[in-house]
């Protein structure tokens, strides 16, 4: 918001001084006038508009207009207004509406804005800066991810942490763009300048999604080169309940959903366990509970190694992913061939394939939903006392579950 201010500022002819006064005084002063307004008036008037879901559309976009405008006419660019009509908006409780209700046309100007930033495109300077926008795009997708590994490790975070973070910035942002060409608009730089930049945020945004979605897998080659970007110690993310010289006869890989109950008839089972989860809040309500519980991915290959297998007998995962559980089964396969493991897969041809990878057996909810529906009607008839007492049974545990604020999956409509 300062940079967009301080760029309107100077296109307006102010100097030094005079920006300063325009930027910090009035733009400051009207930000918090907006905020204030926001938080003590825009409640009640959207709780009156929201009664009818046209007219709250309406308001969005009339109070998204009205504030660029003003900041226009206080010689401020719009897209300043435009960006705190948003904030302001995302102060409301009727927030997650508003956002549902505008998002086709929010995808509709992003459409035309990248479209506009295509046509501002020349590919004279693109021949002609060639070796600069490869060389930009390079620093953005290496560059990038190593400042934040840097700062990650700092921290006190593992390497898998940092990278895995650092993936996620190796790109140019939206909002950069929008900086750049403010800055060709009022002629501080050159059109060749937009046409660098917009290729490099190409580049950079493809690369990045690559990145991102394998992840897991770069990592998995690189892990030994990353060392130096990890302190040595306890880290910040490394959450360990449980003796790591301990050789454990389970192993249950996620414990929400389903992994509850399974945690339960291993207790029955008198056999010492081990759970791991990739949730932090859940190792440490588990901690708190005694159990002994691990943080970290099952597909984190570094973790499968620091695990003892020696009086391994089962394993169970809850993770309906079939390549988690195909690196899984294989990792188990090479250090104990006798260990049982059970895996869930929501797809036939998931499951055959896990069997084929050799899994002992595989978990399929929707098909064990139905046949324990079936055994449930066997078992309890057409009486309606016995059904009453499952429902209370059935209550009390989901419960439970809500209070470890457990959430059944989504599950695509076909």
């Amino acid at each position: 918001m300062f940079v967009l201010m301080g760029i309107s500022s100077f296109s307006s002819g102010f100097g030094i001084k005079e920006m300063l006064i325009n930027t910090f005084a009035v733009g400051i002063g009207m930000v918090v006038i907006l905020l204030m307004i926001s938080h003590f008036f825009m409640p009640k008037i959207i709780e009156f508009i929201a009664k009818s879901q046209e007219f709250l559309l309406l308001f969005s976009l009339g109070w998204c207009m009205a504030l660029s405008a003003l900041f226009y006419y206080m010689n401020f660019s719009v897209e300043i207004g435009a960006l705190l009509a948003g904030i302001t908006l995302s102060l409301s409780p009727y927030r997650y509406e508003i956002s549902s209700k505008t998002k086709n046309i929010r995808d509709f100007f992003i459409v035309l804005f990248f479209i506009w930033l295509g046509s501002q495109l020349v590919v004279s300077d693109i021949v002609t800066y060639f070796a600069i926008i490869l060389y930009f795009s390079a620093f953005v997708l290496i560059g990038n991810p190593l400042i934040v590994m840097i700062l990650m490790g700092i921290l006190g975070y593992t390497k898998r942490t940092g990278f895995l973070a650092g993936l996620t910035v190796a790109q140019v942002s939206e909002f950069s763009l929008i900086i750049i060409a403010m800055g060709v608009k009022f002629g501080y730089l050159g059109k060749e300048i937009l046409s660098i930049i917009t290729m490099v945020t190409i580049i950079t945004i493809a690369g990045s999604t690559y990145f991102i979605i394998y992840g897991d897998k770069i990592f998995k080659y690189l892990s030994n080169y990353l060392k130096i970007f990890e302190r040595k110690g306890k880290k910040v993310d490394e959450y360990k309940y449980h003796d790591t010289k301990e050789s454990y006869e389970i192993i249950l890989f996620g414990y929400n959903r389903i992994g509850l109950s399974i945690a339960n008839s291993f207790r029955k089972l008198k056999m010492r366990f081990l759970v791991v989860d990739y949730n932090p809040d859940t190792i440490f309500d588990m901690a708190k509970k005694g159990i002994h519980c691990r943080y970290g991915d099952a597909d984190d290959y570094e973790l499968l190694d620091e695990l003892n297998f020696p009086k391994l007998k089962l394993i169970v995962s809850t993770i309906p992913d079939i390549e988690v559980n195909t690196i899984l089964i294989h990792k188990i396969k090479k250090e104990r061939k006798n260990a049982i493991v059970l895996v869930v897969a929501h797809q036939i041809e998931d499951a055959i394939k896990l069997y084929s990878a050799g899994a002992t057996y595989v978990i399929m909810p929707h098909f064990l939903g139905g046949d324990y529906t079936a055994t449930l009607i066997e078992n309890c008839g057409i009486n309606l006392d016995n059904f009453l007492k499952e429902k209370v049974a059935h209550l009390a545990h989901l419960q439970q579950r809500q209070k470890m604020n457990h959430t059944h999956p989504h599950i695509e409509k076909n």
